[in-house]
């Protein structure tokens, strides 16, 4: 009997390890495509960059970026932690009648509640506006448009916590990516052709917002149910309300700066502008990495919580996707300043001085989606926010001391090292509910690795002199980007991959030989149609941009 289990032991080892590997991958291929519709959701605001800091003076920017937070910021409180209560219970059941009262309980109360309280705020927009923008009320309209694309932003929360529940990964992208190209088309029509400020964008994102609720409403009206159960209800609120202030503190914690800067540095919005800026650049490693695995994350980590291999799962998973933010924060970091010192009107120039900094802070953020493990699989959701007060309190005394001075260096400083205890308080308390042993060594070297790139950016800058040419630019650039782009290498060079991980990497690639090859001709040509679309829409912006502000 010994003797069998000792047999069987390497086997269940190995289909541990084959089990771990199937559902990363399986994380793996709903973060890609997801993405698509993470990407498209809110990749206007990255690919309109060259129009805004064409078009848009930093200190319009600085506006529009203060009147952003306060959406975020309403739209929070108005979804009362049902977008998380959602999925926590929908997986607690089998039962379809069940799951129908978890919908019906969540559309009924949102649809009520988002309406009272949208016509309550749009009503106290004159007394709201003075205190967002230092005392000028004269900005009461557009925050309005705010309170109106918060009201359908909230709305939505239903069907797309549908299409992600039932893992509808294909028709959520295809969703997002139609109200994108419509989203992105009015926003660019009404910022060059109308008028080049906050209010256009808001106007856009207004119109679009309905049209994209509309669709979503639509693709899942056979899903909807109107089933109410107040004991359901009372239980997802209890859930999901400490999930309002954890939320709205993590979002203050992120996005508070502005406010400081508003009213404490010396050229107001202008400073505003700026560091909106470098946050909206580096928001691609947000785009193209952070969203779509949160939003994979916040069902897989329940769905594999009970299964064999969980903690090595989560394990991994830290690695995996600080791997992934750090590769594309260096590429921002190399890429984004001396991009914006070639083609961004001059008041956006202060940017390239923050950015690579800001970078790594992107990458704290990555990882601390993950750190919190323990705190939401033993349902202690209360540590959450009281973790991200203590970090937010440190936050806004570093932005008190920093600010005055520095400005949006100040902030940047402030943020990083915010980023830093936050990380460090959410592992410490979430390994005392649940214990993961995450791989520290791999950890450090590729934090390690992404540090000394980017001091290497900041000397390469230092050296190029405050007011380089052209040519510089363009050297200096290119010089990052290859840096940039020898991260995995380097990493492969201090032995960071395992065995499993390098035959993996080799079957994907043969894998990915194989397809290429077997694709027919009419998939090549759409796929090619699209690329060459995309290609001419943002060489449109680009034109259109530089004709309107020439």
């Amino acid at each position: 009997m010994r003797r069998m289990n000792k047999i069987r032991n390497p086997q269940s080892a190995i289909g541990r390890a084959l089990t771990i590997y199937d559902k990363i991958q399986k994380t793996v291929k709903h973060t890609l495509i997801f993405s698509l519709g993470s990407i498209v959701n809110s990749a206007f605001g990255v690919l309109l960059v060259p129009l805004y800091t064409r078009k848009l003076k930093a200190s319009e920017y600085g506006v529009l970026s203060l009147l952003t937070i306060t959406l975020t910021l309403v739209s929070i409180v108005l979804k009362f932690g049902l977008n998380h209560a959602f999925f926590r219970h929908y997986y607690d059941t089998e039962d379809a009648a069940h799951r129908r009262r978890i919908v019906g309980s969540t559309l009924v109360f949102l649809l009520v509640s988002s309406l009272l309280f949208t016509a309550l705020l749009y009503g106290l927009a004159p007394q709201l506006a003075p205190l967002i923008f230092k005392g000028d009320g004269t900005r009461e309209g557009l925050l309005k448009l705010i309170f109106l694309i918060g009201f359908f932003e909230v709305v939505n929360t239903i069907p797309d916590s549908i299409l992600r529940a039932k893992f509808h990964s294909a028709r959520y992208s295809v969703l997002n990516i139609i109200a994108f190209v419509f989203q992105i088309a009015i926003i660019a029509y009404l910022v060059i052709f109308v008028e080049a400020s906050a209010r256009s964008v808001l106007t856009g994102r207004l119109i679009s917002a309905a049209f994209e609720t509309a669709i979503f409403f639509i693709a899942v009206r056979r899903e909807l149910s109107l089933s109410f159960s107040f004991a359901e209800l009372k239980e997802m609120l209890a859930f999901g309300t400490p999930f309002i202030f954890g939320t709205i503190a993590s979002t203050l914690f992120i996005m508070i700066d502005r406010f400081f800067l508003e009213h404490y540095a010396r050229k107001g919005s202008s400073e505003v502008g700026v560091y909106a800026m470098a946050n909206n650049l580096t928001g691609v490693v947000t785009m193209l990495a952070t969203m779509p695995f949160a939003q994979v994350w916040t069902v897989m980590r329940f769905k594999v919580m009970n299964e064999a291999g969980a903690e090595e799962y989560y394990s991994r998973v830290l690695t995996y996707i600080l791997f992934v933010s750090m590769f594309l924060a260096l590429g921002v970091a190399a890429v984004g300043g001396d991009g914006l010192l070639i083609y961004a009107l001059k008041g956006y120039y202060p940017v390239a001085t923050i950015l690579p900094l800001l970078a790594l802070t992107v990458v704290l953020d990555s990882a601390s989606r993950v750190l919190n493990v323990g705190i939401t699989l033993r349902k202690r959701t209360i540590y959450g926010p009281l973790l991200t007060l203590v970090a937010l309190g440190v936050n806004v005394a570093l932005n008190f001391a920093l600010i005055p001075t520095y400005g949006s260096l100040g902030a940047t400083v402030a943020t990083f090292f915010s980023y830093l205890l936050f990380c460090g308080l959410r592992y410490f308390v979430s390994n005392r509910f649940f214990k993961v042993r995450y791989e520290w060594q791999r950890i450090f070297t590729l934090l390690g690795v992404g540090t000394l790139m980017v001091a290497i950016f900041y000397a390469m800058d230092y050296l190029r002199g405050a007011a380089p040419q052209t040519v510089t630019l363009l050297l200096s650039l290119s010089l990052k980007t290859l840096l940039a782009l020898s991260f995995p290498f380097l990493l492969y060079a201090l032995r960071f991959y395992d065995a499993r991980e390098l035959h993996r990497i080799h079957e994907l690639w043969q894998q990915l030989v194989v397809e290429i090859k077997k694709r027919r001709r009419r998939e090549a040509w759409l796929i090619g149609l699209l690329g060459v679309g995309g290609i001419i829409l943002l060489g449109f912006l680009l034109v259109a941009a530089r004709n309107a502000h020439g």
